[in-house]
């Protein structure tokens, strides 16, 4: 997805320490420099899942990759989704994308090595409380097999920009092409063409 300059990515910002083998998908700031941002309103949206942890992503990226034709793929807890949808309502598509059991979504959790006691406890419950935002998104995507997964993603963007109303320039083309062929049939049938007798 990555080697699609069509798609554009921008990095949250954290609190948290950078993990260990992790790609450097976010960026690090202090408490000090993340509460900065949040008090000049800078965030699209901000949350905090666990204890001494923040997120964020910052609006001006956000606007700038849009401006440029591209699309962007976020990985947000639904409430991050839906703040996203009322910033940008007519862009924003939803696809809610979950492990096939919640007992392979606890494992993968655990797996994960970043939170353990209560920390790991309390983020499997934010984790399940996200099931009831599952109505709130257009697709449903489970995770089962992640080649698979990541191609109906795809395929549901593919679907997504094929839609008419996300290609104005396109649509206004034909429009103009239809103008400039209108025909006046004659109708055998009776005076006038077919065009009058319906107007009539």
């Amino acid at each position: 997805m990555k080697s699609d300059d069509s798609i554009g990515f921008v990095r949250s910002l954290t609190t948290r320490p950078p993990r260990a083998g992790s790609e450097d998908d976010y960026e690090y700031v202090s408490r000090q420099e993340f509460q900065r941002l949040v008090d000049q309103d800078q965030f699209l949206e901000w949350i905090h899942p666990s204890f001494d942890e923040y997120y964020g992503m910052l609006r001006a990226p956000v606007d700038e990759a849009l401006a440029q034709g591209r699309d962007l793929v976020f990985d947000w807890v639904p409430e991050g989704f839906l703040n996203l949808r009322r910033f940008y309502p007519e862009q924003t598509v939803g696809i809610f994308v979950m492990a096939p059991t919640v007992a392979v979504m606890r494992s993968r959790l655990h797996g994960r090595g970043s939170e353990t006691g209560d920390e790991l406890v309390h983020r499997q419950r934010m984790a399940e409380q996200d099931f009831d935002f599952v109505d709130q998104h257009e697709y449903h995507v489970v995770n089962d097999d992640f080649d698979e997964a990541l191609e109906t993603v795809m395929a549901i963007r593919r679907a997504e920009k094929a839609k008419v109303r996300r290609q104005p320039s396109v649509l206004d083309n034909y429009r103009k092409i239809a103008r400039k062929s209108l025909v006046r049939y004659y109708d055998p049938a009776g005076p006038g063409d077919v065009e009058s007798t319906r107007s009539s």
